[in-house]
Formats: C-alpha cells, structure tokens, sequence
C-alpha cells in the first residue's frame, strides 16, 4: 500500500518470500505477485494475489473471495499506509468515498509500522474485508459495497500503481 510503491513483475524471489508467498493459502491459489518499490527503484517487498479461480482476475471487484497480501522487506510507518489509502479511495470513489469516509478511517486506523518480514493480508469473502498483519485479525469492514470499493486502491481507474495493477491483474503463475 502507498503511493510511492509501485509493482513490477517477474522478478525472483529470494527463499523467505517464497515461504511468506506460499502457492496456495486456504482454498485460494496464488495467481500473480508483482514487486513492490518505493520511489520506483527502491525494493520494499512483494505482493500477491490469490483467488479460488485465477481466470477470475480480471473481474476483481466480483463478490468472490479474494486475498492480497503484501511482503514487506523494509520498515514502513503506519502513517503511510493511512494516508495512501485515503488518498486513493478518495481519487477513485469520488462522492462516494465523503459518504463511507468514517468507516474507512475506521478500519484504517488498525494499520500498524511494519518491518522486515512482516505482511498484511486483506481477505474479502462474504463476511466482508479483514485486514490482517501476520495472521492477526486487525479489522473488519462488514459491509459489502464498501468492502469490495477498498480494492479501487489498487485496482479502481487510478490505482497508486498502473504497473502493479496490470502485473496482478494478469495471471503469470
């Protein structure tokens, strides 16, 4: 998350992101992963999506489930991961975005710093979206139309990064 990471795919992957990246997690498979950089050349970490059927990439915003997870390499602040999100559910929700704002301040008030080794996972399925740093339940968002407007931060018209948009959104694996 952030408007300084951008994605590039294809890249190899040392041993430890192999591990936190696994093929499959629960009944989804991963279908894409994309490196993340800071600045557009400095290397912060991974992310992946995984999905029950990765033909289904295309169609991210489908009410099926779905998990994205980011690897993190490098320390980022808290901070950052706020005010990116907010910056793009702002840019791609428009309107929208003024009326679900407190619930997205909300949930993203539950983001923490994180360092190396650590990753956030944000899983939606009929439950809604959870957020989730190393495995911990962090935050919930119950309610369906704003859980699935979430992934605009990644994946709406102006995502924070065309490049890792199109490296997920495409199935390489």
């Amino acid at each position: 998350i952030g408007a300084i990471l951008i994605g590039i795919q294809g890249l190899s992957m040392d041993a430890f992101a192999v591990e936190a990246l696994p093929a499959r997690i629960s009944t989804m498979t991963q279908c894409s992963r994309a490196e993340l950089k800071a600045f557009r050349w400095i290397h912060v970490g991974y992310a992946a999506l995984y999905l029950t059927n990765c033909r289904n990439a295309s169609d991210i915003f489908s009410a099926s489930p779905k998990r994205l997870r980011f690897l993190y390499q490098k320390s980022i602040p808290a901070r950052a991961f706020r005010e990116s999100s907010e910056e793009y559910l702002k840019i791609n929700l428009g309107s929208r975005f003024d009326q679900w704002r407190q619930s997205f301040r909300q949930f993203n008030s539950h983001y923490r710093d994180v360092g190396e080794g650590d990753y956030y996972e944000l899983v939606y399925d009929e439950n809604g979206l959870k957020l989730l740093l190393n495995d911990q339940l962090l935050a919930t968002l119950s309610d369906p139309q704003q859980a699935s407007a979430y992934f605009t931060i990644w994946f709406g018209e102006e995502p924070f990064s065309e490049d890792l948009k199109k490296a997920l959104l495409k199935p390489a694996l």
